[in-house]
C-alpha cells in the first residue's frame, strides 16, 4: 500500500499516511478530499501507530466527470464567481 494515497472499492476507502504526531489520538474520526481522480469526500475512523494514520471509512465519488480545476474547486467546495477581487475586498 502507497503513503498518502486515497483507495477505494465502492462507498468504502482507505489511506496510510504518514502524519501521525504523539499528540494525536490513537483513534479519532477523520474525514478525506480527494484533490484527483475520482473527487471522493468521506469520513471515517483513524487510527495512529506512531507517525503513521491508518484512517478508513465510507465516501462518495462525485456525481459528474471533471476538469481538474472544476474538481480542486469541488474539493475545497469552492466555485468560480464573476466578481473581480477588488469588488470582494470592498464588501462589507
Amino acid at each position: 500500500m502507497s503513503l498518502n494515497v486515497v483507495h477505494g472499492i465502492g462507498p468504502v476507502y482507505w489511506i496510510l499516511r504518514d502524519t501521525g504526531i504523539k499528540k494525536m489520538p490513537v483513534i479519532s474520526t477523520g474525514w478525506v478530499h480527494e484533490l484527483g481522480g475520482h473527487w471522493r469526500k468521506g469520513k471515517g475512523i483513524q487510527i495512529r501507530m506512531l507517525k503513521y494514520v491508518f484512517q478508513f471509512g465510507v465516501c462518495k465519488k462525485a456525481k459528474i466527470t471533471m476538469e481538474e480545476q472544476d474538481g480542486l474547486l469541488y474539493a475545497l467546495d469552492g466555485r468560480m464567481m464573476d466578481v473581480k477581487s477588488q469588488d470582494i475586498g470592498e464588501w462589507k
